[in-house]
């Protein structure tokens, strides 16, 4: 019989992975720029640039993240400081902090989050 491994939880439950998704785990800590066109989900440390024009970005709780990003959507659980572009949508979670101007064509802000900066709202 396998002994079962308990480690912690991650930052963002398993079953908000999906399949062709791109994880940074909650241990790393990258500097630079991220380009792609697929879903990623930032649970440790990120500062420079994101682009993913036609993908999602989900920065988890407990993620800090320093960036310009450019994505299709973008849920934020943890920190965030730099500009926003979100194509469609940009959701702050109630456990998120940001700082930071956002240009989207929709935003929904949580009772609970913390947010600073401007909103600009873009017709799709």
């Amino acid at each position: 019989m396998a002994k079962e491994d308990h480690q912690s939880k991650p930052a963002v439950p398993d079953h908000f992975h999906r399949p062709g998704e791109t994880r940074l785990g909650s241990t790393l800590s990258f500097t630079g720029s991220l380009e792609g066109h697929e879903d990623t989900v930032i649970e440790g440390r990120f500062q420079g640039k994101i682009t993913l024009p036609s993908g999602s970005l989900t920065i988890a709780r407990g993620a800090k993240v320093e960036a310009e990003v450019q994505v299709r959507s973008l849920t934020v659980h943890g920190e965030l400081t730099g500009a926003v572009a979100a194509a469609e949508k940009v959701m702050i979670s109630e456990t998120a902090q940001m700082k930071g101007d956002i240009e989207t064509a929709k935003i929904s802000i949580s009772n609970g989050a913390r947010f600073k900066g401007g909103i600009k709202i873009q017709k799709g």
